[in-house]
């Protein structure tokens, strides 16, 4: 199994463990065949469930001593529970973000005594998941990360009764720990450091897809920001997109056309802000002389980009540390009544929202 960092193994997560690289000649596969049984069955008799019935697993035995089969000790480690394996889940996109959530999850759960088993969440073209990432018989425990609504992962994981810690939406009331980020904060610093220069009515956000949780905090939170000021925001003052630069230059340009590539504009990530900045220069709109701009997530790109970017900064290495303790905590306590932690986000000023360096 390859490993993207110490102690992280990348494997897809299955709902069997299979012994092909077992030392014995004889696969699980040849075991259930000559049985007549399912490899799950084989896989429980191994492990002396009670679930198989007595004469299956009278008959299941035979057929291994008759064989010679000689279980994987680690696929059996696993199905005993007693891995000390914790499934990670991440959807299928990715940024540096996710890198740093990883590494903040890792370091702590070997910290802990766990391993991390991290898998993608990966979807057929009719939008089910493919992966079985619950119930897994190779996990003591999961953390997942959901970030749209509607997402059919929710249902399953409400389903498996496998102990996990959601990130990124707060699933707390459904009964599921859970570690999200202050989206509202960060938010609300971001306008009212822009309000410092612009008009409330010059003031943009520039969002990711339309059913993200995180680009949907945010919008409110703008939305909010500018209401608490009096001012409803006007249709064009808050759009929708996705995480991408092209995006980001597709706003600009439009906003170009219309004449109001000026004032500020508070960017979902900074992916979308720096492709703002970039037909900016087309454009020779100057930043932040004519366009203030702040985006979101403190990714390298914020930090290498001219003028730098201001961002608020995500917590995400803390985010995947807390959700291990919490899930730990979980494994620990499984009666504990489920709750919600919120990380605070912060605002980054540099050069692109003022000429001032701080």
């Amino acid at each position: 199994m390859p490993a993207v960092a110490a102690g992280v193994l990348v494997p897809t997560l299955s709902i069997v463990p299979t012994d092909d690289n077992s030392n014995s000649a004889v696969s699980i596969r040849v075991v259930a065949a000559t049985a007549g049984v399912s490899i799950a069955t084989v896989s429980r008799v191994i492990n002396d469930s009670p679930a198989v019935a007595p004469a299956t697993a009278a008959k299941v035995r035979e057929v291994i001593n008759r064989l010679g089969y000689v279980p994987n000790p680690m696929a059996k480690a696993f199905s005993s529970r007693e891995s000390h394996i914790i499934g990670l889940a991440l959807p299928r996109f990715h940024g540096e973000f996710m890198s740093w959530l990883l590494d903040g999850a890792d370091e702590e759960a070997t910290r802990l005594g766990y391993h991390l088993m991290m898998t993608t969440i990966a979807k057929s073209d009719d939008g089910t998941v493919r992966n079985h990432i619950v119930g897994s018989l190779l996990i003591d425990a999961l953390l997942v990360v959901i970030t749209e609504q509607d997402d059919p992962i929710t249902e399953d994981v409400l389903a498996s009764g496998v102990p996990t810690v959601v990130l990124d939406t707060d699933m707390s009331a459904q009964g599921l720990d859970s570690v999200v980020l202050d989206n509202e904060k960060g938010t609300r610093e971001a306008v009212d450091h822009l309000l410092r220069w612009v008009e409330p009515s010059s003031l943009y956000f520039a969002g990711g897809p339309a059913t993200n949780f995180d680009t949907q905090q945010r919008a409110r939170a703008f939305a909010a920001a500018l209401e608490a000021r009096g001012v409803t925001p006007a249709p064009g003052q808050i759009e929708m997109g996705d995480y991408s630069l092209e995006w980001g230059k597709e706003w600009a340009l439009r906003m170009s056309r219309k004449g109001k590539l000026a004032g500020a504009v508070l960017a979902a990530n900074d992916k979308i802000a720096c492709g703002i900045m970039h037909a900016a220069a087309d454009l020779k709109v100057l930043v932040p002389d004519q366009l203030r701009v702040v985006g979101f997530n403190d990714s390298q790109i914020s930090r290498l980009v001219r003028p730098r970017l201001s961002t608020v900064a995500l917590p995400m290495a803390e985010l995947g540390a807390l959700a291990v303790r919490t899930l730990v905590r979980r494994i620990e306590q499984p009666n504990a009544e489920a709750h919600c932690v919120k990380l605070p986000t912060k605002l980054l000023i540099r050069e692109s929202s003022t000429a001032v360096h701080f």
